[in-house]
């Protein structure tokens, strides 16, 4: 029987309850026109079966047992072991069904022997490809840095699901362009913040897949080995259209006349000389695509939680291989790492650092069908046309900004994702935002043939200005909350808290409430040593300079961030944050973390100071749990004290 697109929706928003029998669900991995893989995970032996056909409850045909990979863990043998994080009761099975039919859609079930563990439900479906060059529209999803487990991830995730059953536009097929699983891409983090979160979608849909350098903290692309490549189930002989890479860290594939490349920009050589680099300029030269998409992780362009111009990884990707991606005509290239939403204007040859606009933009306009009108490239893939990079590293983790990129036209501070669109000679580009409001859409239409000349003053994005410093308190001048303030964190509560290091991960990706501080030491405020006040005596002196502390909060569903204080007793500075963002700041000069400087000298002298926080509006949450981190510095390695003494309070 033949089941109505409508009713495909449904299960979209209410589908089948997951069965309790498995640890990772049923997913989708390696479609192309003839074949397509399901892999699914659970913590004991089995007798694996897969069960498809034309209906849900029509499956008649069968990949047995004995065709389907079963995987381990190491110290059990067997084929292409599991990494060695996984528990050692995991069970992976992986099932590829081949002979298929292009562009047609079928049914499945998971079977342990004759019990099936699957429900006969219309949402456990796949489609295939249609075949390499064949004129097909495609729908895709991209999101990038969302692996958090959080309320934000799982937004952005049903804004998607919701659009598309409004539109009656199911997925054709899912990009992630890395930092699923935060923060070290652990079997474990994998299966909570990436499967778990996305198992409605992933049950029908193929997530094609890009390292990011969370994964990268257990998984290496030199390797091919660790949680990420467990999760995967990336083409290296071809076997989806593209040229054979040989690796899963790079690799290509076709879905009818567009061309997709996955590149790894995390932790192999990007240098043109390089073995991906290589291969890249072959696979452009033997594709015969009229569109090509590209996605990695570490963007060319970007001023959001990370700048372009000051970091390696970006800048070899921009001056490397962005030229490599426009001599082959690129479309578009998606990338995460910095935690915003950046578009870009049609551009060619930015590849200078620092990055200017100045004679590489070739249409300054908004790219909008309903404004300035869609972007012209010329048909089929032309050399140096012109490319719309898109940063939309916006999925679910904190988002933050520190410029204005000079290629950027649009520019936005928020949770969201992309839906992109190729049909006839067009691209229609979407930015879904998490409440589900389309909040840019540009168009690319490719047709004829167009000539770009470079513009001199191109249009430019207005400055970014940071929110102005609070002016310092005055040293040793005490003071107190307003009368009637409640506390939401009591003077000498317990903090988690580090001192004997610097944390792990990037920037101030420590202070974001989806941090696992789980090896992190806890004490009761206040934290110092030297004065004979502190309630958590630390082991510093002489060897560390800086202390790290974070505190969960909850907050009263009508709480006004504008009255909320902290009051506090230091020696010598500080930089407070709240979910992730900074809030204020106190005798650091500029940098933060282990790059603080020009820090100054401030004496505690027992005194606490209530500092009004007004910075705090739009990044606190009501009704829900918040997260207050403090850095704590010492002027110099050699002081003889410290002291770090917090507390929050919520004004009436």
């Amino acid at each position: 029987m033949k089941i109505p697109s409508l009713l495909l929706f449904g299960t979209l928003l209410l589908p089948a309850a997951p069965p309790s029998d498995f640890v990772r669900q049923p997913y989708l991995q390696l479609a192309t026109d003839s074949s397509i893989s399901i892999v699914w995970r659970t913590s004991s032996e089995m007798t694996p079966v897969v069960r498809w056909g034309s209906s849900p409850d029509q499956l008649t045909e069968t990949v047995p047992p004995a065709q389907i990979l079963t995987r381990t863990h190491p110290t059990l043998g067997g084929e292409a072991p599991l990494f060695k994080d996984a528990p050692v009761s995991t069970r992976q099975f992986e099932a590829t069904i081949t002979g298929l039919k292009p562009l047609t859609t079928y049914y499945y079930g998971i079977f342990d022997g004759e019990k099936r563990l699957t429900p006969a439900d219309p949402s456990y479906h796949f489609k295939t490809n249609p075949v390499p060059g064949t004129d097909a529209p495609v729908y895709f999803w991209v999101v990038g840095d969302s692996g958090t487990g959080s309320a934000d991830q799982a937004a952005v995730h049903s804004a998607m699901v919701a659009h598309n059953e409004k539109k009656s536009r199911p997925l054709d097929l899912y990009l992630h362009v890395g930092d699923m699983a935060y923060t070290h891409g652990t079997n474990e983090q994998f299966t909570d913040r990436f499967f778990k979160m996305y198992e409605p979608t992933l049950r029908h849909t193929v997530c094609w897949a890009s390292m990011g350098n969370h994964e990268g903290h257990t998984s290496k692309g030199t390797t091919g080995i660790g949680p990420y490549y467990d999760a995967y189930i990336c083409p290296t002989k071809g076997e989806a259209g593209g040229l054979p890479s040989g690796k899963e860290a790079f690799y290509s594939f076709d879905y009818g006349k567009v061309h997709f490349i996955c590149l790894d920009s995390h932790d192999l050589d990007r240098r043109p000389t390089g073995e991906m680099a290589q291969w890249l300029k072959a696979d452009l030269e033997k594709t015969k695509a009229e569109f090509l998409v590209c996605f990695f992780h570490h963007p060319p362009y970007t001023k959001g939680s990370h700048d372009s111009d000051r970091e390696h990884q970006l800048i070899e990707m921009r001056e490397h291989i962005m030229p490599i991606l426009e001599s082959g005509g690129v479309d578009l290239v998606f990338t995460g790492h910095s935690h915003i939403y950046e578009r870009s204007m049609l551009h060619d040859g930015a590849y200078a650092t620092p990055s200017v606009a100045e004679g590489v933009i070739l249409d300054d306009g908004d790219g909008d069908p309903s404004g300035d009108g869609a972007y012209r490239k010329s048909e089929g893939l032309q050399p140096h046309n012109g490319t719309v990079s898109i940063v939309t590293g916006h999925g679910g983790t904190r988002n933050t900004r520190s410029g204005s990129h000079p290629l950027m036209k649009r520019i936005l501070v928020e949770h969201g994702s992309c839906l992109i669109t190729i049909e006839g000679d067009t691209i229609l580009g979407e930015m879904l935002n998490s409440k589900g409001e389309i909040r840019d859409t540009f168009a690319i239409k490719k047709s004829g043939t167009v000539t770009h000349s470079p513009i001199a003053n191109p249009w430019q994005p207005e400055p970014f200005r940071r929110a102005q410093r609070q002016p310092a308190a005055r040293s040793n001048t005490a003071s107190a909350p307003p009368k009637g303030a409640v506390e939401l964190i009591a003077k000498n509560a317990t903090w988690s808290y580090l001192a004997d290091g610097h944390p792990e991960g990037e920037g101030t990706a420590w202070a974001a409430p989806d941090y696992d501080a789980s090896a992190w030491k806890s004490g009761k405020a206040g934290f110092g040593y030297g004065d004979d006040d502190d309630q958590t005596v630390l082991d510093m002196a002489g060897k560390h300079q800086s202390v790290y502390l974070r505190r969960i909060f909850g907050l009263p569903e009508n709480a006004k961030g504008k009255k909320l204080g902290l009051l506090i007793s230091y020696d010598d500075a500080f930089i407070a944050y709240l979910n992730g963002q900074e809030i204020h700041r106190q005798g650091v000069g500029k940098g933060n973390g282990p790059s603080a400087q020009e820090i100054t000298s401030h004496e505690a002298g027992g005194t606490f100071q209530f500092i009004p926080l007004k910075l705090t509006e739009g990044i606190l949450r009501p009704g829900d749990l918040n997260v207050l981190a403090i850095e704590g510095h010492n002027v110099e390695l050699k002081s003889s004290d410290f002291t770090l003494h917090p507390a929050l309070f919520l004004s009436k």
